[in-house]
């Protein structure tokens, strides 16, 4: 059996120490948040922020397009100090991003922060802050590189943690959010059945499941049968917003003799039956409506008349008996 030399166990071994270290060193996604040795640091990748804590949203891929802003959301706990005159325990934080361009030329962005996740009086708090790194229209095209590294101002500059390289990339076809995605659901047509005449609402939820990327309007159509018959106004969406959209249909759309239709919206269908429309309803004699012949009946003439016919008899017993 032949005998794998030395040098070739030496390569192999070489080659998959450097797979590990590479594994190592892949930059994570850019929406997943990147923490430093023992969680002393953490940064992620975001789009949106409005300076609260927890305040952004990731950024859902790792590429941005030249004239926007990279956004690094950080956090770290730094030793406090006591503020004399609110009675605060602040902590004092120095973010710093260091990167290298394409080109190899370095670039840096910081941030300071005090903002504390939580008001307790204790000797070291969280705290979090925005670094934003702005990309130039005519910046060059291709991967940066960078770390974001955070001190602590209140132990002298002392270092509290480093983050692993992430990266991003500028690229000119990059968006800021993901594709928009309008789905529909929730169609619903009333009255149905409906009679002949009657407007009918038709209405149905509309969704941007996506984001803002190539961002543009969504209108939304009712189909009769196949046939487009009514439009709603154009929709502009945020990811995850939505709304109900109402059309009303009438005879003009419908006709006036009884049918049945396909209500057709964003792919969703729902059955609307238009019945002929109900006769109006007729009332029996003695029942406080039309009597019979056309005449209108006396409310309560049979009862006078057997009250006013007991009387006579009555009365003509008596005359006769006086006259015997």
């Amino acid at each position: 059996m032949h005998k794998k030399s030395p040098i070739f166990l030496v390569a192999v071994f070489a080659c998959l120490i450097s797979l590990f270290l590479l594994l190592l060193s892949t930059p994570a996604l850019a929406s997943e948040p990147v923490y430093g040795p023992g969680n002393s640091i953490m940064a992620v990748i975001c789009v949106e922020t409005n300076n609260t804590y927890k305040g952004f949203i990731p950024h859902y891929n790792d590429h941005f397009p030249p004239g926007s802003t990279v956004k690094i959301y950080v956090e770290a706990s730094g030793k406090t100090t006591k503020n004399d005159v609110t009675g605060e325990y602040k902590p004092s934080i120095q973010f710093k991003m260091t990167g290298t361009r394409p080109t190899g030329a370095t670039f840096t962005a910081s941030t300071s922060s005090s903002k504390m996740i939580n008001h307790d009086k204790t000797l070291y708090k969280e705290t979090y802050g925005i670094i934003s790194f702005s990309i130039g229209k005519d910046i060059k095209i291709g991967d940066y590189r960078f770390r974001v590294e955070a001190t602590d101002s209140n132990k002298k500059g002392e270092r509290i943690g480093r983050t692993p390289y992430m990266h991003f990339y500028v690229h000119e076809n990059a968006t800021l959010y993901p594709p928009i995605n309008y789905t529909y659901s929730n169609l619903t047509v009333e009255p149905n059945p409906a009679e002949v005449g009657t407007t009918v609402t038709v209405t149905v939820n509309v969704t941007n499941l996506g984001g803002k990327g190539n961002w543009k309007g969504e209108t939304v159509y009712l189909d009769v049968n196949g046939t487009e018959v009514k439009a709603a106004k154009t929709l502009k969406l945020a990811n995850d917003e939505n709304t109900t959209v109402t059309f009303r249909l009438t005879k003009n759309e419908l006709g006036e003799v009884p049918a049945i239709f396909n209500i057709s919206i964003g792919g969703l269908n729902e059955t609307l039956i238009l019945k002929e429309k109900a006769p109006p309803p007729t009332t029996t004699p003695g029942s406080g409506g039309t009597a019979a012949g056309g005449e209108e009946a006396v409310p309560g003439f049979t009862a006078v008349s057997v009250i006013a016919a007991l009387c006579f008899v009555v009365i003509y017993r008596r005359l006769s008996r006086k006259g015997r």
